[in-house]
This record gives structure tokens, sequence and C-alpha cells, in this order.
């Protein structure tokens, strides 16, 4: 499973506006810089270039301790916990993790606390602690409903823990509640496309293939909106699998190659062998694909596929 639990936020730059409009407000100078190199951190993020948001993300925090901005020094160590975390330094990331959260909770208001608690569950899901994941992501949930926040995301990441822990019931209660608060914000298109295919699954261990077609493909198209990897990746798959089962082979191929790749893209190399696991499978059974050679030649130098180089 995949959690989409790194929680950073966009910062805008104040462009300047055509003829005769008034000019944005000028920060100070260490402020306009911790805003900026967020900004620029959070772009290199979305592009899976950590190393990239790593080194402005920690720009943007030296800026926002010398220019006193507590709100910016929480996000700064947020989305260097996040970063880390996609990097695979659990160390670092928990390290980043636990002064963004030393701060706020000695804040009055506490900012940023949902999304510190949500990473910190994304965190602990990593280090194969599932208590932990399912305790912080409770906490984050709550946070944010007390806040009349959308909680929709930490929905959508417990109904995933639960469906890996094989907690039906947990999963499927879930689940609702993870589709109807994101359809309650539908221009979050990333979680709503999340809860989509969440829906997917509830749908097909419920014995409804078509229902459950009808979620996954909508949840790939909101990702393909928001060319969010790791989610095209999710629905591929799911829909291959599917596939599978309505004995549509040619069809599951088809999605299985392109999820195979996407998570090879990603860095998600387990996802990638459980993938190519089925592909072989299906190639030895019903001759979709017909040749597993270069599956097995990608997986061997995955370097080439990798999205880190498109990186600086």
């Amino acid at each position: 499973m995949v959690f989409k639990s790194a929680r950073v936020l966009i910062f805008g730059l104040g462009l300047i506006t055509g003829c005769g409009g008034p000019l944005p407000p000028q920060d100070p100078f260490n402020l306009g810089e911790a805003k900026d190199s967020l900004s620029r951190g959070n772009y290199w993020y979305e592009r899976g270039c950590f190393r990239e948001a790593l080194n402005f993300y920690q720009s943007g925090l030296e800026s926002a301790r010398l220019s006193d901005n507590i709100l910016l020094v929480i996000r700064a160590q947020n989305s260097l916990g996040a970063a880390a975390l996609a990097e695979g330094d659990q160390n670092a990331a928990g390290a980043y993790l636990e002064q963004a959260l030393n701060i706020t909770s000695g804040h009055p208001e506490q900012p940023e606390l949902d999304k510190v608690l949500g990473n910190l569950g994304a965190l602990a899901f990593q280090m194969n602690r599932p208590k932990d994941a399912e305790d912080f992501w409770l906490k984050a949930a709550q946070t944010a409903e007390d806040r009349k926040i959308s909680a929709a995301s930490y929905y959508c990441d417990l109904a995933r823990l639960y469906l890996d822990l094989q907690r039906i019931g947990d999963f499927n209660s879930m689940t609702d509640r993870a589709l109807k608060a994101a359809e309650i914000n539908p221009h979050d298109r990333f979680t709503l496309a999340d809860a989509f295919n969440l829906a997917g699954h509830q749908a097909k261990i419920a014995g409804d293939p078509v229902k459950a077609e009808d979620y996954f493909r909508q949840a790939l198209e909101l990702d393909r909106e928001t060319e969010n990897t790791a989610g095209l990746a999710q629905d591929t798959e799911a829909l291959g699998n599917l596939m599978i089962g309505l004995e549509r082979y040619s069809e599951a191929a088809g999605y299985l190659d392109r999820a195979f790749f996407l998570w090879l893209a990603g860095n998600r190399d387990r996802n990638a062998d459980r993938v190519l696991s089925v592909l072989q499978k299906l190639s030895k059974t019903h001759n979709h694909p017909q040749k597993i050679e270069p599956y097995q030649a990608a997986r061997r130098d995955p370097a080439p596929h990798r999205l880190s180089n498109q990186c600086p």
C-alpha cells in the first residue's frame, strides 16, 4: 500500500499584475526568502526530486528562523520531514517531525498540528508500526475535525491501513467517511482520487465489479489531471487486477504494464515486484503479455525509468 501523507503547503510568490493593478505588499527580506524557498521546495517535491526539495526546505527553514515566523518554521520542519521520508531516510524524517511537533505543541494555537501528526503516521507505517500509525492518524483526523478542516486525507490513510491489516469492517466504515468528506471538497482532487480508489476496493470486496471499475476509472482520471505518480500506479494496478477477475486478460496486461513502470518511476520497488509477479503469472497462464523479459530487464536496471532522471 502507498500512503499519501506527505503534507506540504504551496506558497504564492506574489506575481505583479497588469497595468494599473495594485502591487502586493512587500515582505521583509527574510520572510520573502522563506516563502520563496518553501514554494520552490514544493515544486521539486511534487516532481519527485526530493533532494532538491530538501535543499530548498532547509533554506526556507533558515530564513523563517531569521524572520522569527513560527508558522513558517513549523511548515519548513514538517516539509523537511515529508521529503526525508520520501527519500527513505527514516531517522532524518523522525528528527524533523519531532522538532515540528515540539514547536507546534508549545504554541498556544498549535498551528499545522494535524499535518505533522499525519506525517508521523506515515513514518510509523513505513517503520512497520501499524498501531502507532493508526494512533497518529486518528489524532490527526480529530485535530482537523476540531478545527473545521477536512479530515478526508487522514480517513483515506486509515482506510488503507485497515485494508492492509484486513480489518474489513473498519475499512468499510472509514472508506465511507473518506468518500463523504472528500466529495464535500471536490477541489482537492488528490484526496478525492484516493477516496475513489478506496471505494473501488470496497465495491470489489463486496462483489460488485461494475461499480469497482467505475470508481477506479474516476480515480484514474483525477490522478491523470494532477499527474500523481503514486495515484496513477495504484489505479492502474487496481484496474489490472480487476480485469483479471473479469477474464479480460489483454486489458489486464495493459494496465499492469503501466502500473509496473509507474511504481519503478517512483522508487517503489516492492510494489513493482508485486506487479511483476502478477505479470509473470498472467503471461504464463494466458500469454498476456507475450514477453516478460522487458519487465525483468527493467527491474534489474531501474535507473533509466526513475523520476529522479528528470531532476537537476
